[in-house]
């Protein structure tokens, strides 16, 4: 039986690469992308399409609108409010792994890369 992860999937470049170290080592891999009204998947949903992974796609407005409601970290102040917004898609697509059958879950994060720069479309 294949290992199989999920892939906290924007469809920019540190997530393609990652995706890519995990494939190299014979690992299925399947993105997993978050979609509300403020974010769009589409940079997600095409990027997936070009390197032939499969791609579940999330609509998480209720949650997001909660969390927003009242982030842990506060609004811009001390930490940045994309710190809830990645802990948000990464608890998510954690309670996934069981029905996906995934062993581990992993991103395109950057360390020491602000969790929420201004081209990002706020995932890894």
């Amino acid at each position: 039986m294949k290992t199989k992860a999920i892939s906290l999937f924007s469809g920019g470049l540190d997530s393609i690469l990652s995706v890519k170290v995990i494939q190299d080592q014979q690992i299925e891999v399947v993105g997993v992308t978050f979609e509300t009204p403020f974010f769009s998947a589409q940079k997600a949903r095409e990027a997936a399409r070009a390197i032939s992974i499969p791609l579940v796609v999330v609509d998480f407005t209720q949650e997001h609108l909660v969390m927003l409601h009242s982030p842990r970290y506060g609004y811009g102040k001390n930490m940045n409010p994309c710190l809830d917004c990645h802990t948000l898609m990464l608890k998510t697509a954690g309670s996934r792994m069981a029905e996906m059958e995934a062993a581990f879950l992993f991103t395109g994060e950057v360390l020491g890369q602000r969790p929420c720069p201004r081209t990002s479309n706020h995932y890894p």
